[in-house]
């Protein structure tokens, strides 16, 4: 693997909201609120690079059904990996930070459900044609035990490029997704400014009825 300096920036930008270890992580480095093992887990995410090939192969694959597939087929195609790469319980922790603690477990399910909904709703709206496109791994950085950045890019046919930066931790035997930096733009953060002004402003359904609309527009616009 390439050390040449890629990440020492992007790094500090995936780590902005990260604090480890915090009281929410297990021994090992994993969640505590960490998913059940899905039963089409697989070693493929033993690895933080392999989890990221993983990733990249189901979007590739959605990206080549296109258009002629649709929405609810991308949609379904990505389903299985995403759930597989992404911890979505984590993400759900640290997108709404203090906040979290707050909600009751009934509410905490949910907001992990619709979460799950909303990026699935979004990967399968936007990768949705295919034309040459190519990912390539360029760095793996580790932070320290039980984190790592996986440095990736997406090379479109007139050769521009497009950069991926992934924050992984270790859940259990695999490495999960925790944050994503698309072009210098982190989506923890973006959530996190979001979510938690929605959810103290308006209230938890009011959040909740927010993802849902946004779900939609994905939906509808890939039918249009």
């Amino acid at each position: 693997m390439q050390r040449n300096g890629f990440g020492t920036h992007i790094g500090v930008v995936l780590l902005a909201l990260i604090v480890v270890p915090i009281s929410g992580m297990a021994a090992d480095g994993g969640s505590s609120a960490a998913a059940p093992k899905s039963e089409l887990a697989s070693p493929a995410q033993r690895s933080p690079d392999a989890a990221i090939q993983s990733l990249d192969a189901a979007l590739l694959k959605s990206m080549q059904m296109g258009k002629s597939a649709g929405y609810s087929g991308r949609y379904q195609a990505l389903a299985p990996v995403l759930s597989k790469v992404f911890n979505f319980e984590r993400i759900a922790e640290l997108t709404l930070g203090p906040d979290w603690q707050k909600l009751s477990a009934a509410q905490q399910k949910t907001f992990v459900e619709v979460l799950r909904e909303y990026t699935l709703a979004t990967y399968a709206g936007r990768f949705d044609s295919y034309d040459g496109e190519r990912f390539a791994i360029v760095q793996t950085q580790a932070f320290q035990p039980g984190t790592v950045g996986v440095y990736a890019t997406l090379t479109e046919r007139n050769g521009k490029v497009h950069r991926f930066d992934y924050l992984l931790q270790k859940d259990g035997d695999d490495w999960r997704i925790v944050n994503v930096v698309a072009d210098g733009v982190s989506d923890l953060a973006l959530k996190r400014a979001e979510y938690t002004e929605t959810l103290r402003k308006k209230g938890f359904e009011a959040l909740i009825q927010h993802l849902k609309k946004q779900i939609a527009a994905y939906r509808d616009g890939a039918k249009q």
